[in-house]
């Protein structure tokens, strides 16, 4: 029987090789795509210090075997943005496509920060994404360098925050003051503004307008952070400049983890030559989640001159 050994052998490597290749079939994924779901925060995107989010891969099982029970997805490396370290995969047919979601928080230090994460089938073998499989998923952003004091600061998060008025919704964060801008509202930094009362060169602006429309509006709801004791939302509003019809409330809410709304403060601005300081104390919401609310309303002024702006509007932070 000895010229049966070698026979043995060689299908004894040939079940082990079989073996291999279909373990190494068996879990695979590839990524397809970094999915919104409520802040647009892409790898290398700048928010605020402690900004939460709900970060996304949209992945497809690409292997031969289903994600069920066991399949996890795990922290592998870098940060974690405050996400747990792992978290259960939902059941993902091979062949299917997933997305896989962490609520995350931005780091309070400013600077570039990534984390990577992985994979994990019930066995404890750990994969990735990428053709060779190891490839990590990842998130990556870039938190602001904000001046001592000054916690958010909401002309740079514009365009991460969703813009709604009464005639339009999802409005771009680089409105124009054309012919659909005075149609539909419109919002942008103006980064060379004219400001009533005002002959020197200003600083950028948070310009609005809302749409034209008896009490027509314009909002913002910001990114949320958690808020902490003797925090207030200052900035100095007024309208722009050469729009003497210009009749506007500027208002101020937040909207809370649970989706509820709580109004702060409600500001009548008329076009004077003047601009004018206004203060929210936000102490009432330390130790919670908040969505601070930007709101412009026409008060029966000429809906085509309604076009106020929001000067250094942030949230300030007493030192410990």
């Amino acid at each position: 029987m000895k010229h049966l050994v070698p026979y043995i052998a060689i299908s004894l490597a040939l079940a082990a090789c079989s073996a291999a290749a279909s373990a190494a079939a068996c879990d695979q994924a590839e990524f397809i795509e970094h999915v919104i779901l409520d802040v647009p925060v892409q790898d290398g995107t700048e928010v605020m210090p402690g900004t939460h989010f709900t970060k996304t891969w949209l992945v497809t099982n690409r292997g031969t075997c289903d994600w069920g029970d066991g399949y996890a997805l795990v922290h592998s490396g870098g940060e974690t943005f405050g996400a747990v370290e792992e978290q259960a995969l939902p059941d993902v047919p091979a062949g299917e496509i997933v997305e896989i979601s962490l609520r995350m928080t931005a780091p309070d230090r400013a600077g570039e920060h990534a984390g990577e994460w992985l994979l994990r089938n019930p066995a404890g073998a750990r994969f990735g994404v990428g053709a060779d499989g190891s490839q990590p998923l990842e998130a990556a952003l870039q938190v602001a360098d904000l001046p001592a004091g000054v916690v958010y600061d909401f002309i740079s998060m514009a365009c991460l925050t969703r813009w709604d008025s009464a005639r339009a919704t999802f409005l771009p964060c680089e409105g124009e003051d054309d012919e659909t801008g005075a149609f539909e509202g419109y919002v942008r930094v103006n980064d060379n503004p004219s400001l009533e009362g005002s002959t020197r060169e200003n600083p950028p602006v948070l310009e609005m307008k809302p749409d034209n429309q008896t009490n027509g509006f314009i909002f913002g709801a910001f990114p949320a952070i958690t808020l902490a004791e003797g925090d207030r939302f200052v900035a100095t509003v007024g309208c722009m400049d050469g729009n003497p019809g210009c009749k506007l409330n500027f208002i101020v809410k937040a909207q809370l983890a649970d989706g509820s709304e709580l109004p702060l403060l409600e500001w009548a601005e008329e076009y004077d030559e003047l601009s004018h300081e206004i203060a929210v104390d936000l102490s009432d919401l330390a130790g919670q989640e908040v969505s601070l609310v930007l709101m412009l309303r026409d008060n029966d002024g000429r809906s085509l001159e309604a076009k106020g702006f929001w000067l250094n509007p942030r949230i300030e932070r007493l030192a410990p």
